[in-house]
């Protein structure tokens, strides 16, 4: 069997943002068949395919069955986004529950409507690559500049997404086990993008609030530098997989 690393399990960075609520189909490439019709947002397209690469034994679904397939024949399969930029859930139910009727209920047909469906419509992977996000680095006088990832707190949910300033800040700010440096500026990354960047005035050394050997950090939203950096990419600065510490100091 081949190593299945070799596909990508996830969008590329920034995709998944510009997506929002969508609905997707996943194609087997041996048959050239649609097998599953799902809805979702952020890399809720690739969690079959992570669920199938890390099961072991047991019995698995049809849809894992055929994934499980396609990899054993070493080929991947084919994630297409069907309508992205739904306004909510509920649409995106809607629109899931049409394709897959018309899928399943649906005679064989060669279409004669003049023009095809409104909206941001089927599209492969390969046509969503320019809502990737740009890749920029932290310049010389930004520096020293403290990167952290509150992963648990951002994801949880879905609520980082929507978080404001003040709340992005508040589980960016602290508290953790990190030595005392004099930071120009904090910039909060998920997914290797970043979602806020901060004016670093202080540290808050309160360990009643956030527990012994814990700190955070004091400081002011930098709205001159949020067109700047927020959106944009820097997974190339962490470390690989992202390390075991939430944070990385680029000096």
């Amino acid at each position: 069997m081949p190593d299945v690393e070799r596909q990508r399990l996830d969008f590329l960075p920034g995709i998944a943002e510009r997506l929002g609520w969508y609905v997707y189909a996943l194609r087997n490439p041996l048959t050239g068949d649609v097998f599953y019709v799902g809805k979702g947002k952020g890399d809720r397209a690739y969690q079959h395919a992570r669920h199938e690469v890390g099961a072991r034994g047991g019995l698995l679904s049809p849809k894992l069955q055929e994934i499980k397939a396609i990899h054993g024949a070493g080929r991947e399969v084919t994630v297409e986004i069907i309508r992205y930029g739904l306004p909510d859930e509920r649409a995106a139910y809607l629109v899931e529950a049409i394709v897959i009727d018309a899928l399943t209920l649906g005679l064989p047909a060669s279409l004669t409507n003049p023009i095809a469906g409104h909206g941001e419509r089927w599209a492969s992977l390969e046509q969503l690559r320019s809502l990737a996000a740009p890749p920029t680095d932290i310049l010389a006088e930004h520096r020293p500049t403290i990167l952290i990832r509150p992963r648990k707190k951002y994801a949880a949910g879905g609520r980082g997404y929507s978080m404001s300033p003040e709340e992005l800040w508040e589980i960016t700010r602290g508290g953790w086990t990190m030595r005392v440096r004099n930071y120009k500026y904090a910039m909060c990354v998920h997914d290797g993008i970043v979602r806020g960047v901060w004016r670093v005035t202080g540290w808050d050394e309160d360990e009643e609030r956030w527990g012994p050997g814990r700190r955070g950090l004091i400081g002011d939203p930098a709205e001159d530098l949020w067109p700047v950096y927020v959106g944009a990419h820097v997974g190339h600065l962490l470390p690989p997989k992202g390390g075991q510490l939430p944070f990385t100091p680029v000096l």
